[in-house]
């Protein structure tokens, strides 16, 4: 059954149960994040941002800001229409707007550069920390 949203037509596709997915993973993830570095005594200040996708309409998502020794991080969430992802989380450091992304695939969230280079370690705690540091660190 084809399901009308905005302008489009997608057949198949279940676009709440998505949103949900997506949500309960971002969630999980945010806590995740928010949980190591409080842990590390790092400043951790969240906040609400809206998102409005195709298909999917408008929703809100946390932004979470996060001020490490070297620097400040912005956890920043991109949204679920991803192509060959179920969704797209930014981590950018300031001032240097350095940046890599969580690409969240089969379930699982993986690590990548811009131009789609893997992050060596599978995501967790160990490589939380290792990537504020590199992105924080770097000039």
């Amino acid at each position: 059954m084809a399901r009308e949203r905005g302008n489009r037509i997608s057949p198949g596709i279940n676009w709440d149960r998505k949103r949900d997915n997506w949500l309960a993973k971002l969630r999980d993830l945010m806590d995740s994040m928010r949980s190591w570095a409080e842990q590390r005594r790092w400043l951790v200040d969240e906040h609400q941002k809206v998102i409005e996708e195709d298909s999917i309409g408008r929703y809100t998502v946390p932004t979470l800001f996060i001020q490490a020794p070297n620097g400040k991080i912005v956890i920043e969430p991109i949204g679920c229409n991803i192509i060959g992802a179920q969704g797209r989380v930014d981590i950018e450091s300031f001032p240097s707007l350095n940046r890599l992304l969580l690409i969240l695939v089969d379930g699982q969230w993986k690590v990548e550069t811009d131009s789609r280079v893997g992050w060596p370690e599978p995501w967790g705690e160990q490589a939380f920390v290792k990537l504020v540091d590199a992105l924080t660190s770097a000039a």
